[in-house]
């Protein structure tokens, strides 16, 4: 059947590049909310107080809040602000979180391109080739780490509560890593895109 439909039959060829990528490492800071380490630096880490909760079907639910708290005890009476960290048997609760550098896992890279070639013998010398390029072809979105686009991750975008210190709501992922200042290491991220190519090669 090929054989009758003479140089429009033949000269066919596909191509695809699967890419499957884990996430980037990162951690979360408490940025700029109080000095509840002690430090005066502001952007302390917070305690890990159980599992980190990961959300990966919903970016503006990425990672669950409710598992870290500041580094101290406070005064449930109080208003949640650093100074009403309590001491303890005379000692000052205040300490440096205990989440690991790094320690937390991003958006993981999914990836799938496709190309489809025809190389087409116009002459003994004279060969044409047309391809189109389909780039990421599910479409599907490639969120950058959550420390893009700004550098840092926080884990009080909505506060916290002000009798158990333990942070609330979601940190969400806000950009595609082609968008947030790029990711050389997992890719583009983009939406689909085709690209269409022809090529006199002699």
């Amino acid at each position: 059947k090929w054989d009758s439909l003479g140089r429009l039959g033949e000269g066919w060829s596909v191509a695809s590049v699967l890419t499957l990528m884990s996430g980037h490492p990162f951690h979360v800071n408490s940025n700029f909310l109080d000095d509840y380490d002690g430090s005066g630096e502001f952007f302390g880490r917070p305690d890990i107080t159980g599992a980190p909760i990961y959300n990966r079907s919903d970016p503006t639910k990425f990672l669950d809040l409710s598992v870290f708290k500041v580094p101290c005890t406070l005064n449930p009476a109080g208003a949640g602000f650093a100074q009403d960290c309590q001491f303890i048997a005379g000692v000052n609760t205040m300490h440096f979180g205990n989440l690991g550098r790094n320690s937390l896992l991003g958006p993981d890279y999914r990836n799938l391109d496709f190309a489809v070639i025809k190389d087409t013998r116009i002459t003994e010398r004279f060969h044409l080739n047309l391809r189109v390029d389909i780039y990421n072809i599910t479409n599907h979105p490639n969120f950058a780490s959550p420390l893009l686009p700004s550098f840092i991750a926080d884990a009080a975008p909505n506060f916290l509560d002000p009798a158990t210190g333990v942070h609330l709501g979601f940190l969400p992922l806000t950009a595609t890593s082609d968008i947030g200042l790029g990711n050389p290491i997992l890719g583009g991220g983009g939406p689909r895109s085709v690209q269409f190519a022809v090529k006199v090669v002699f």
